[in-house]
């Protein structure tokens, strides 16, 4: 074979090889300031709400046994590092009236919206907890809906329960039963952070367990 066609082939299959390793290093730097940008409270918001599947969004097959000793125990989220304990609410028709219902309920509780966060914030200064009301599939974020109409479907919510707030809500779970209950009123099913069914006669074993205490 000619020396010139050598160093040719030779030469073109090192061109190519340069270019798929520059490819690979735009892509990889890509996803690297991508991961930079995202905020790290929002992160952490996403880290409390594990992934549903495709059965876990629909209507629950089961519901779990309540735990006897700490009714509470049950909307614990091992993976999370600020936020620990959740329920669930899914909607089952989500749409323009629900985000409706949602965005006048949370007004009744007075409840702040955290633009940075993308969640809602309500307080109980009797009880002397937070709840945060975040979205119910990762990412967790939610649209401003009490701006108007024009925002994206909320397919449901996460109530979540800060960590130094677990015992305070232990002893006074009402406004928590309250809004979880409330949120399922608009059309809706209430699951644990297991994505497991919640049944009335457990929040009733929660109120009774505040009681004892």
């Amino acid at each position: 074979m000619d020396p010139v066609i050598v160093v040719l082939i030779v030469a073109g299959v090192a061109l190519l090889l340069a270019l798929v390793c520059m490819v690979a290093f735009v892509k990889s730097r890509n996803a690297r300031n991508e991961l930079e940008e995202t905020p790290l409270a929002t992160r952490r918001v996403a880290e409390a709400i594990p992934e549903p599947s495709s059965e876990e969004t629909a209507r629950p097959v089961a519901v779990a046994k309540p735990d006897a000793q700490e009714p509470m125990h049950r909307f614990q989220v091992a993976s999370a590092k600020d936020i620990q304990q959740c329920l669930f609410v899914i909607l089952e028709w989500p749409g323009l009236d629900t985000n409706r219902r949602l965005a006048r309920l949370l007004k009744e509780y007075n409840a702040n919206y955290d633009a940075k966060l993308g969640v809602y914030t309500i307080r109980d200064p009797l009880a002397g907890y937070k709840l945060t009301i975040a979205n119910s599939s990762p990412p967790g974020t939610l649209p401003p809906i009490h701006e108007g109409d024009d925002q994206p479907t909320v397919p449901g919510v996460s109530i979540l329960i800060h960590f130094l707030n677990k015992r305070s809500v232990a002893r006074n779970p009402e406004t928590l039963i309250h809004i979880t209950q409330s949120i399922a009123s608009l059309g809706g099913h209430i699951l644990d952070a297991e994505r497991n069914a919640v049944s009335n006669e457990e929040f009733e074993q929660l109120r009774q367990h505040a009681q004892i205490k």
